[in-house]
């Protein structure tokens, strides 16, 4: 067998390195594998081992064949690698390339005679362009010599239509003759045209001089007028921009004569006057001289270009020397964008479309389109700051000292009409503003809307400081000290807090108004989302001062637990007299917000953070009265039930889904208070089964944790040490107990700086499971009284770090540091506890 495996293993080696040469790195796993593929396969099993010498004279065999090709390989390599090969081929290149220049030569001479060929048909060619345009131009010649003699016969007369047509002949048959102006016979009608059209210029200019100065003892031929221009719209040029501005200006000198920007007419509040003489001359334009001028002059569109033109440069002279009056500067803004928009009308095109091409583009400023109404852009700082007097005075009954009034008047309807479930003062502020922003669109809707929009942000900012927030500052002063509900005060905070989120709805509304409105280079820089944060500032102080409302009108109840002998009652007789006390004030002030809370999310963001109060301050006085004893835990666990009762009332009386969110919530911050009770009225006799009944109901193994129920259920001292040594030696063999517990956050000596009215401030948390209301906080937590270690619950009363009791045990002790005791306890259980060291 090991002969075998020898001679095996001396027949596969040879196979291995000779194949290994040719392996590349990536392939040398698989080869293996192939190796042991093989003799897996050729030795299957113990018997085939006595094959191997048939096995091995086959490998030698397929070693044999593997060198032959290899060998084989070796001659067909040294063969494409034959010097002599190379030289033939760059024989066979050197051949082509000789055939590649007799081709070359060939195609030249092809080229060259195909020239030759086509030498005489190229000239023929030549020879009937030049001859075309021989003839062309002598029919030219022939043609410009007549047309120039008519001319020159129509001089004399004052026929100006046919000498239009003619003159217009004779311009564009100069024109193809100019190559040819060398010639003298050319030369001399070229002079002789230019002549004839100085004097055609000539001629026409006193025509016109006549029909501009208007002389009544020399009427003037209107229609000879309208020959004449279309004599002057072929003379074209200089010449023809001369007649139509000395026209314009005839038409516009009285015009700035009477309207100069340093007189009286010409002030912005004549500005109506301005358009009014401007219609009347451009009636008499329509009526008397637009049919005079070639259509292509545009003479109308210009005479009302150069009119806006001037009026805007004295408008801007006057609005610069001084700050005009809001009335004037409105009325003078809405006479030019009446006057623009019937000339928008009449051109059927915008008003920037008809003032192009006016002096201003003459000048080379043409591509600047402008309007009139656009200067008063700069100066609409006025219209602003009036409206932000207007709404400073429209505020100021409602700022300052005697904004109380005004909420004391909206709460006066109650008795003849249904009451404002907002203040009045806000959608005046919002019609306002929706006023005067479309006042403001009429007029522009560029830079003046922007600052318009500044000014709309600034006194909502104002209102939700001045009027929301102050109104809660004066109401908050107003406490009650007796302890009973102040259900007005209630009432007020919810009217504010509805006005609030009215506002911040409605501002967000106005913000999307002022975008579909303003220009597009502005959208970006509307927004009221800063303003938008304050309401929701307004709204959250609206919701902890009726949280506050709340817990002062349970005070007396929770004063009437500490005053009850828990210790000392002999039975349980039903629900406590002061739990009646406590229902009726919850319920009272519920109502008030569900009917005048107008948003469902704020209810339950109220009811929410209420629990908090209620829970916190019930499990305050229950902790301060103890000890509590069995009977006491019983009476305070069926007030509890009650109390839980009422706070599922909460959002909606009677709801029909007890298993929705708001009920666990409720459940969960109530049910721990429960477990405790329920530990504490737990006999602790045998004690053994009281501590197994703590672990079971507490789930943890705090030493401080466990000396708190005994403090709470009243036990002796001399009883409590053997309790805490059972608990000890219990605890320390149990892995599946926690740390920590809900009792780990609870404070014995709560103090009274600790009490949840002291500490309404906004907290960045969210409010409570199921609560809508990001930013309206509380240091309420939704996670209950008694939240799991690690939690954020935001009762600083209960939820401190957890303290041992006042007989004389270090409040200091953490869990970490009773480990190591378990630890030593643990060790000496056998002998320290005997057969307890069994449970």
């Amino acid at each position: 067998m090991a002969s075998a495996s020898a001679s095996t293993s001396r027949a596969a080696t040879p196979l291995v390195r000779t194949s290994g040469p040719i392996l590349v790195v990536g392939q040398e796993d698989r080869t293996t594998e192939n190796v042991m593929a093989r003799l897996s396969k050729d030795f299957p099993d113990a018997e085939s081992l006595s094959r191997h010498q048939q096995i091995h004279a086959r490998l030698q065999l397929e070693i044999m064949d593997v060198r032959e090709e290899v060998a084989r390989l070796k001659g067909e390599l040294k063969t494409d690698q034959d010097p002599g090969k190379m030289s033939k081929i760059q024989t066979q290149i050197s051949q082509l390339m000789l055939q590649i220049n007799v081709i070359r030569e060939k195609a030249a001479e092809a080229e060259a005679i195909v020239k030759t060929i086509t030498t005489d048909i190229q000239r023929l060619d030549t020879a009937k362009t030049n001859l075309t345009s021989a003839i062309q131009m002598l029919e030219r010649w022939g043609m410009l010599r007549n047309a120039h003699a008519q001319l020159k016969d129509l001089l004399p007369t004052k026929r100006y239509k046919d000498m239009s047509q003619a003159l217009s002949a004779v311009t564009h048959l100069l024109t193809p003759l100019k190559p040819l102006s060398g010639i003298p016979a050319v030369a001399e009608i070229f002079k002789a045209a230019e002549a004839d059209r100085k004097s055609i210029q000539e001629k026409v200019a006193v025509d016109m001089d006549a029909f501009f100065k208007q002389d009544p003892n020399k009427p003037v031929d209107r229609r000879t007028i309208a020959e004449v221009c279309h004599v002057i719209d072929v003379l074209g040029g200089d010449f023809r921009n001369h007649i139509i501005e000395r026209y314009l200006q005839l038409q516009l000198a009285e015009y700035r004569r009477i309207f100069k920007s340093t007189d009286e007419a010409g002030q912005l509040d004549n500005v109506p006057r301005r358009y009014a003489w401007f219609r009347r001359i451009l009636k008499h334009h329509d009526e008397e001289d637009a049919s005079l001028f070639p259509p292509s002059w545009e003479m109308t569109r210009l005479l009302v270009s150069n009119f806006s033109e001037y009026t805007r440069s004295d408008l801007a002279n006057v609005l610069a020397k001084s700050t005009p009056a809001v009335n004037v500067l409105l009325d003078a803004l809405q006479a030019t964008l009446d006057f623009e928009a019937g000339l928008s009308r009449r051109f059927e095109m915008p008003f920037e479309e008809v003032t192009a091409g006016g002096l201003t583009s003459r000048s080379g400023n043409g591509s600047v389109k402008w309007t009139i109404s656009s200067i008063f852009d700069n100066y609409f700082n006025v219209y602003v700051d009036a409206q932000d007097r207007a709404i400073s005075d429209m505020l100021s009954k409602y700022r300052g000292p005697r904004s109380r009034s005004s909420m004391e008047g909206a709460m006066q309807t109650e008795s003849d009409n249904p009451v404002p479930i907002i203040l009045p003062s806000s959608t005046e502020l919002f019609y306002f503003y929706g006023q005067t922003l479309e006042q403001c669109e009429k007029y522009t809707k560029g830079e003046p809307m922007r600052k318009l929009s500044k000014v709309f942000a600034k006194w909502l900012k104002v209102y939700s400081d001045d009027v929301l927030m102050a109104g809660m500052r004066k109401e908050t002063g107003r406490r009650s000290f007796e302890g009973r509900e102040n259900l007005q005060e209630v009432r007020n905070a919810c009217m504010i807090l509805n006005t609030a989120e009215y506002c911040q709805n409605t501002s967000l509304q106005l913000e999307e108004r002022l975008k579909d409105k303003i220009a597009e280079e502005f959208k970006e820089d509307i927004s009221f989302q800063n303003e938008r944060e304050t309401f929701s500032t307004v709204i959250s102080s609206c919701i902890n001062m009726i949280l506050r409302e709340l817990e002062s009108s349970c005070e007396p109840a929770f004063a009437a637990i500490l005053k009850t002998p828990w210790m000392h009652l002999e039975n349980v007789s039903g629900r406590s007299a002061y739990i009646v006390d406590l229902v009726g004030s919850i319920k009272q002030i519920a109502e008030v917000v569900r009917t005048r809370v107008e948003g469902k999310k704020y209810i339950r963001n109220f009811a929410d953070k209420a629990v908090g109060v209620v829970i916190t301050r019930f499990t305050q006085s229950v902790i301060k009265s103890r000890p509590l004893k069995k009977i006491g835990a019983e009476q305070i666990l069926l007030d509890v039930q009650a109390v839980k009762a009422c706070l599922l009332d909460l959002p909606e009386p009677h709801p029909e889904n007890s298993t929705n969110v708001y009920t666990k919530y409720v459940t969960k911050n109530t049910g721990q208070l429960e477990t405790m009770l329920k530990v504490i009225l737990a006999p602790d006799d045998p004690p053994e089964g009281f501590v197994q009944n703590y672990c079971l109901l507490i789930g943890d193994r705090s030493f401080s944790n466990f000396q708190k129920i005994l403090d709470l259920k009243g036990t002796p001292r001399t009883d409590q040490q053997k309790l805490l040594d059972i608990f000890l030696s219990v605890t320390s063999t149990n892995s599946e107990l926690s740390d920590t517990s809900f009792l780990t956050h609870i404070d014995m000596d709560p103090s009274p700086s600790s009490q949840v009215s002291g500490t309404m401030t906004n907290n960045p948390s969210s409010s409570g499971p199921g609560s809508e209301i990001n930013r309206i906080t509380s240091p309420i937590s939704s996670n209950g009284l008694f939240s799991q270690h690690g939690s954020s619950t935001g009762l600083p009363s209960l939820l401190r770090s957890a303290s041992a009791s006042a007989e004389g045990h270090e409040r200091s002790e953490t869990p970490k540091a009773f480990g190591d005791f378990r630890r030593l306890v643990n060790f000496a259980r056998r002998e320290t506890l005997g057969p307890l060291g069994g449970i």
